[in-house]
């Protein structure tokens, strides 16, 4: 990493464009210890050995003009509000934490990294796209797991994944029961976001114990690690998938570092490198032993994000100082502050890579999502998938590049099977992702896109069968005209009707009979007219019905047919009368003729 500063800043004062005839100077400081970085950094800011936090800026000159680092949330957490309260750039290369877009907290504060929230995201979307819903989150106790953390169960709530497991690993951390409990919860895709120690310890444990076919998800703190893919026995524990941003190829670099090497071994055969600054707090006895390879196989993962953040500085600067293509202005006197502005308004490409930062101080996104192929010697890491946000958002993997350890197919990591058609859920436990299914009843159905836990009514109009996904609309037959059946019951219908004409002309015929009278006399003339006129409304049941055709099929038989049993109670009624009330009751049956008669 050191290396990679190094490298950009040779590069750019070797240029004739970017800064002609300026040179960048610099000052690192190994930012190993919380105990031994705040005199370092103190020394960065202060003008002329001393701090004065209450000073105007366009007065403020401390020792550097721009900072880049440090690598790790937690350390830039704990020095950014040093640095930004005087507004100096801390363009940093290594700390992902969401909370450091926060321009409140940390106004100048940009990065050449992605946060925490865009990786989370792509983790989510890994998780979506094999259709993943049980998963265990691993981290560790420090501010860029919890911030990944808090991320993860922020974005995945509207998402149908689960978080059936977390935990946050420390120094006493047993890592064999974690393994336990995932395998006890049935969880196969595993998302490990910490930093490396914590990573490879918990991989170190799944290959000791045996545990199988998992996927691991690794976030780009050690998705490119160089060691752990040469372990004896990693390809048993399953599938690494990591993260890191898009590599990019640095030309030049590998030829730089051999030339540095060179200059190094022979210096060192002359004497001892030491240290003279008060500020140095690096005691490396083995760097200077450490060859070209050694270090040009180095994990790649920040490399293109550090020779950005020097390239970042460097652009700004042309700015402020007007450089053309032959001259930079040397009256200009560069205040920290005064590359703030210039750095949120860049818009350049490096490498084929666009860089520039929105309003959070926030780069563009550029990530590929690399399998661990363990099978090859050494381990190789192929790119299997992409996600980038410029100029577009897309997001890409190809399915036929994952050997998978289950037999070939994706493995299963969900809590319950999913659903068939027409089977509602029925919630079973705490996580939604936990469920029984339940058969839709008739004249139900389920929307899984709506509401897959109720089984929803059909409308009125509707119909659906058992286990339905959607209702049917009714479909209306009518009985038409032309029909076998209508035909039977028309030239019914007519006979009838001409039995009763028929009958009608006889008790006409005779009318002042006694069987005429007996049977009910004019009485009969309406009760055989109101059955007509009821038969004759049966020839409106056919085809499709109109207003007026309801009202003569449905009202005048009502009408008719009534009439015609009103009459024949009280014609009934007055045979009882007559036949029984004058055998058991005489005097009644007197009195009920002289009424009858009156």
């Amino acid at each position: 990493m050191f290396q990679v500063m190094r490298f950009a800043i040779e590069e750019i004062n070797n240029s004739t464009t970017l800064l002609p005839n300026v040179s960048l100077g610099y000052e690192i400081f190994d930012h190993c210890t919380d105990t031994k970085n705040l005199p370092s950094v103190f020394s960065f800011i202060s003008k002329n050995g001393s701090i004065k936090p209450k000073e105007k800026l366009n007065n403020y000159q401390p020792k550097v003009i721009a900072l880049t680092g440090p690598y790790g949330s937690t350390r830039t957490i704990t020095i950014a509000p040093l640095i930004t309260m005087d507004s100096i750039p801390l363009v940093n290369y290594g700390a992902s934490s969401y909370a450091l877009s926060n321009k409140l907290q940390y106004p100048s504060f940009i990065r050449t990294i992605p946060s925490n929230k865009n990786l989370i995201e792509m983790i989510i979307h890994i998780i979506q796209w094999f259709g993943w819903n049980w998963v265990a989150f691993l981290g560790s106790q420090d501010d860029y797991s919890s911030d990944g953390l808090k991320l993860f169960n922020k974005y995945i709530s509207n998402t149908g994944i689960c978080l059936a497991y977390q935990e946050a690993f420390s120094q006493k951390t047993n890592y064999s029961l974690t393994l336990k409990k995932i395998d006890m919860l049935n969880i196969k895709v595993v998302v490990v976001f910490a930093v490396p120690q914590y990573a490879s310890n918990i991989i170190k444990t799944a290959i000791a114990n045996n545990i199988q076919d998992k996927v691991w998800i690794a976030s780009e703190t050690w998705a490119m690690n160089q060691q752990l893919p040469r372990e004896p026995g990693i390809g048993k524990i399953g599938t690494v998938i990591g993260i890191t941003e898009r590599l990019l190829t640095l030309p030049g670099f590998d030829k730089f570092i051999y030339k540095e090497r060179e200059i190094i071994k022979a210096y060192s055969n002359v004497s001892d490198i030491q240290c003279e600054s008060k500020t140095c707090n690096q005691d490396c006895d083995y760097c200077t032993s450490l060859s070209a390879e050694e270090i040009i196989n180095e994990n790649p993962t920040f490399s293109f994000a550090i020779y950005a953040a020097i390239y970042t500085i460097a652009h700004a600067l042309h700015n402020v100082l007007q450089c053309n293509m032959n001259e930079c202005h040397k009256n200009i006197t560069v205040r920290p502050y005064m590359l703030l502005e210039p750095i949120k308004k860049l818009d350049f490409s490096l490498n084929g890579r666009q860089v520039k930062y929105d309003d959070n101080g926030d780069p563009t996104i550029s990530f590929a999502v690399v399998l661990w192929n363990t099978e090859t010697n050494p381990p190789r890491f192929e790119m299997v998938g992409t996600y980038d946000t410029y100029p577009e958002m897309t997001f890409t993997i190809n399915n036929s590049r994952f050997p998978w350890h289950n037999s070939g197919s994706v493995p299963f990591s969900n809590c319950s099977v999913e659903c068939k058609e027409g089977f509602s859920r029925k919630h079973d436990g705490y996580h939604s992702c936990c469920f029984l299914c339940i058969k839709c009843p008739r004249n139900s159905y389920v929307n899984y896109s709506w509401d897959p836990y109720t089984c929803s009514l059909c409308a009125e109009s509707e119909w659906s069968d058992e286990g339905s996904t959607k209702c049917k609309n009714r479909s209306v037959d009518y009985l038409e005209v032309t029909e076998i059946l209508s035909i039977i019951v028309m030239a019914s219908a007519t006979c009838l009707i001409i039995l009763l004409i028929a009958m009608c002309c006889l008790f006409a015929h005779n009318y002042n009979t006694p069987v005429v009278k007996s049977a009910g006399g004019s009485m009969c003339f309406l009760m055989l007219t109101c059955l007509i006129m009821s038969t004759i409304s049966v020839f409106f049941f056919f085809g499709k019905p109109s207003s007026v055709f309801c009202l003569l099929r449905n009202v005048a038989f009502a009408f008719f047919f009534t009439v015609f049993l009103s009459c024949m109670a009280v014609r009934s009624f007055q045979i009882v009368c007559v036949f029984k009330m004058a055998a058991k009751f005489p005097n009644i049956h007197s009195l009920w003729m002289c009424i009858y008669n009156y």
